[in-house]
């Protein structure tokens, strides 16, 4: 059973894809949003093993990456991404991604020159990576979108589509004829379109202005529609924390947060998350750093800050709520979006974060929360992380000093039945390399 519709773009051989808020870059060595990266995805891609390349793991610390011979991208051009991370000056945010590799973080502080990292060129399509130390995460690393090939400061668009047109509410993608993987009946053209109410994804989906709707964006009120062709769902790797500066307040949340209760309020839109790598436990045992039940003053206000996307603003209210019990005066403060949210210089009591992992591995996240531990507990969950010690990350990863997980997403999207092959990973990051109308 499919959905009633106008399909009016399959005549024209164009794709709409509907998104919440529109791309704070779109240089995928710098980009660090979701919507940034879900668009590059479409016009960058990354080494990916079996696809466009070989990884062969020589011994603990040694690799060889072999480039299909028509990849747009060669060894020296991947050689000069992972130098433009390792030099302070490019403000990378990725840089700590890479210590792993021999002499990395001596390059980055300068105490060696660049052409002393642990990656060397074999031939032109073939180079070694040398490691400082064994990690069991370097294949999901190498195939990370901020390690595409890059020309001194030029950008190479080796994907599917390249950039036609930016505009204040719509990107626009046309197909890349040097893409190493080109057929011509493909897709010809993919719009993303910006909808910031939630409440129109329907009716935009039905009268064919959009073909996907905005996967972060399928309001629970519309969850009776699983039942259609139409209707996409998969895993994806975005998770809500919250950041507490109060300690006592933090537990208290982390134990009041009603997170079952939520998850079967939006209709399974949300998961229950106990966890910060969502190994599926249930709530862990607090290690508490709280001598003094030190619960904000009595007429002090704290400062609430969040996006206000969806679920967003009904997460906030559970927090309120809790707030409210305990008798704690709060000021509320919404961002229409995400850029003003994460570049707004106040430092606010409590924040609602989305986070995603940099590439496909739970380390990813430790390394995003390491530092927002003692050095005592840092020892350990990389002892236990090296170890591949899970049971013991998942008592030790329930939170940090100052962020609870509360809950983690899905992927939930209408899709026209008749376009095939639109791939999306756990990373919410697209494969539109076959994108086609039957």
């Amino acid at each position: 059973m499919k959905i009633e519709r106008i399909s009016k773009n399959k005549e024209v051989n164009r794709v709409y894809v509907e998104i919440d808020s529109m791309p704070i870059s779109l240089n995928p060595l710098l980009a660090n949003d979701y919507i940034s990266k879900f668009i590059l995805s479409a016009m960058y891609e990354p080494l990916t093993k079996g696809k466009n390349c070989s990884i062969q793991k020589l011994d603990d610390l040694t690799y060889i990456i072999e480039i299909h011979q028509d990849f747009l991208g060669d060894s020296l051009l991947f050689l000069k991404t992972i130098q433009f991370h390792l030099n302070e000056e490019n403000y990378s945010p990725y840089f700590k991604e890479l210590i792993c590799i021999k002499n990395a973080l001596a390059v980055y502080k300068k105490c060696l020159s660049p052409d002393q990292i642990g990656v060397s060129i074999i031939n032109n399509k073939t180079f070694k990576v040398t490691l400082e130390y064994k990690i069991d995460y370097l294949v999901e690393l190498i195939q990370s979108i901020f390690l595409v090939p890059v020309n001194t400061t030029t950008l190479t668009e080796n994907g599917p589509y390249k950039l036609f047109s930016h505009e204040a509410n719509r990107i626009v993608l046309r197909r890349n004829m040097e893409y190493f993987n080109f057929v011509d009946s493909l897709v010809a053209e993919v719009h993303f379109i910006l909808n910031t109410n939630i409440n129109n994804s329907l009716s935009l989906y039905e009268m064919g202005e959009i073909d996907i709707t905005c996967n972060t964006q399928f309001s629970h009120e519309n969850t009776d529609l699983k039942n259609f062709e139409d209707f996409c769902e998969s895993e994806l790797n975005l998770y809500f924390l919250l950041k507490v500066k109060n300690r006592s307040l933090l537990e208290f949340i982390y134990k009041e947060f009603p997170r079952e209760k939520i998850a079967k309020q939006l209709e399974g839109v949300v998961t229950p998350l106990y966890n910060l790598l969502d190994f599926h436990a249930g709530m862990g045992d607090i290690i508490s750093t709280v001598t003094d039940f030190d619960m904000p003053l009595e007429g002090e206000k704290l400062n609430l800050s969040f996006a206000n996307f969806y679920p967003n603003n009904l997460i906030i209210k559970e927090i309120e709520s809790l707030l409210t019990q305990k008798d704690i005066s709060f000021v509320r403060r919404s961002f229409k979006d995400f850029e003003s949210f994460l570049s707004t210089k106040e430092n606010p009591d409590i924040e609602l974060s989305l986070v995603m992992p940099t590439y496909a591995h739970y380390s990813s996240l430790i390394k995003t929360f390491i530092y927002d531990y003692s050095i005592d507990l840092q020892k350990e969950i990389i002892e236990a992380m090296n170890n591949n010690e899970l049971q013991k990350l998942t008592r030790l990863l329930c939170m940090t000093q100052h962020y609870i997980p509360l809950l983690k997403g899905k992927s939930m999207y209408l899709k026209e039945p008749s376009l095939k092959e639109f791939h999306m990973n756990e990373l919410g990051l697209l494969d539109l390399s076959k994108l086609t109308y039957l």
